[in-house]
């Protein structure tokens, strides 16, 4: 197993423990298992990597890909990461083993982050993993890459078969309308 899928797997690990079984993924199809094809072609249809991409080029550059993890930690929608939100996100994405401490990044020591402050996080903790799904190496992540790396996050057990046990990890995420209309408010958190 290599490092990338040690990451993801602890990651995704994290949040089952979070998210109930009977996660759903797309439209009314609860408990559903999805492989690599599924998943796909569901995804695709929600507009979340849509609304992810905000220059509208067809793919994902680092600074939109920051963007989208600072809302996605961002589990109340307030636009402010609480020191809670960010053990969970931080879990979820690295891992139970890994340290960061939200003191370090909270610079205004308000108890929470806003964007410069997770921009400030993620550069110094995120670019590798961007790095890893970023498979052809042009920095720039496809579509098929981003949902690549989201749907192996998923498959803890490698099968390639996101089981209804493994659905967690995409607890609540793929609403492209609202994800849009976050990343509009929050505008830009990390400039690559």
């Amino acid at each position: 197993m290599t490092i990338k899928h040690t990451l993801l797997s602890a990651a995704a690990s994290a949040a089952l423990l979070a998210a109930p079984a009977n996660a759903q993924l797309f439209g009314d199809e609860v408990g559903t298992d999805y492989d690599y094809d599924t998943f796909n072609t569901g995804f695709n249809e929600t507009g979340y990597y849509d609304a992810l991409d905000s220059d509208s080029d067809s793919f994902l550059n680092e600074g939109e890909f920051a963007t989208g993890l600072y809302n996605d930690y961002d589990r109340d929608n307030d636009r402010m990461v609480s020191e809670e939100e960010f053990g969970v996100g931080t879990e979820r994405y690295r891992g139970g083993d890994y340290e960061a401490s939200f003191a370090d990044y909270d610079a205004d020591t308000d108890g929470f982050l806003n964007q410069e402050e997770f921009g400030q996080f993620y550069g110094s903790d995120y670019t590798g993993y961007y790095s890893d799904l970023d498979t052809d190496g042009d920095a720039q992540l496809s579509r098929d890459e981003y949902s690549t790396g989201m749907y192996n996050a998923a498959d803890l057990d490698r099968d390639q078969v996101v089981t209804v046990e493994e659905e967690g990890f995409f607890e609540g995420w793929f609403d492209g309308d609202d994800i849009e209309a976050e990343i509009q408010e929050v505008g830009d958190v990390y400039e690559d």
